[in-house]
């Protein structure tokens, strides 16, 4: 059960300081949290990548080789990871960076194999053509399934970069490793620098499941809404399904919730009719009824 508590002022999640991490993000530009799943979580999920979902081949951000394995549109093909897009962690984490109104925008499972090349080093907020600084945008969170260390290629930052709005991203400029054990969360902020690193091993593969969360006022990488098929959308929870892009925005769909519209597929409003009957059957307007109670 999830257990929030307000000590000094700080927010407690199951036993996970969101104030804190989210004053990390805001300074430095990402966290790391130990330990964020169990062994046991970790063998389900990966269990689900070799079994459950189909994976291609990545060559982008500078990797040529097709030596990372790609798994796009997990909630498409899998349940094993539904949980963590609901783990109250998370969704304190992720509201503590962009705010209340949030969206997922992309569900990955990757896996970087021995002889992938370095991706270069970029930012996961620069798709939309807005100039810097900017709001957040972004937050993603990456979660260690095999151990990440230097051989096997991990994941290069550049801390404080997410506050560099003066300049594009340097290629050449020292970064962090970020070395963390199997079930270790890292958690940054959009505009942060980063890039995989390069699997020098011989035998040793380097799998993740990577969530990217966006603000829900702009269009996510995945089409969640066209990704994820409605039936199998309507067995999950209401909660997930508004994380989908099923949520209240402006005037829903012709003035209604989308998850009713979800359930029921009625894309117009039930009382709405057309126009000769209102015209046979006119009702008053709020000034008509403003001025007959005056009289």
């Amino acid at each position: 059960m999830t257990k929030a508590l307000a000590v000094a002022d700080d927010v407690i999640v199951d036993g996970l300081n969101i104030t804190e991490r989210v004053a990390e993000i805001e300074d430095r530009g990402f966290t790391i949290v130990e330990d964020f799943i169990t062994p046991q979580e970790v063998a389900r999920i990966r269990h689900a990548f070799d079994s459950e979902v189909h994976i291609t081949e990545m060559r982008a951000i500078g990797t040529k080789t097709g030596r990372t394995w790609r798994a796009h549109n997990l909630l498409a093909k899998t349940r094993a990871v539904d949980y963590l897009f609901l783990d109250s962690r998370i969704r304190a984490l992720v509201e503590g960076v962009l705010g209340k109104y949030t969206q997922i925008n992309v569900t990955t499972l990757f896996n970087v194999l021995p002889g992938e090349t370095r991706q270069f080093l970029h930012q996961d907020d620069g798709l939309w053509p807005i100039k810097r600084p900017h709001p957040h945008f972004v937050c993603n969170a990456l979660i260690a399934l095999d151990d990440f260390d230097i051989e096997n290629g991990a994941t290069h930052i550049v801390p404080y970069s997410h506050k560099w709005y003066d300049r594009p991203v340097e290629q050449d400029i020292e970064t962090l490793r970020v070395v963390m054990r199997s079930g270790t969360m890292l958690m940054w902020e959009g505009g942060l620098w980063h890039g995989g690193g390069a699997n020098t091993s011989k035998d040793r593969e380097r799998l993740g499941f990577f969530m990217s969360h966006n603000v829900a006022y702009l269009r996510p990488q995945e089409i969640q809404l066209l990704s994820v098929p409605r039936e199998v959308v309507r067995e999950m929870p209401e909660k997930l399904q508004r994380l989908l892009g099923y949520h209240r925005f402006g005037l829903g769909v012709d003035g209604r919730d989308p998850v009713d519209v979800l359930q029921d597929g009625i894309v117009i409003h039930p009382t709405a009719k057309l126009a000769e009957h209102h015209r046979a059957d006119p009702q008053p307007t709020d000034s008509q009824r403003s001025q007959h109670s005056t009289r």
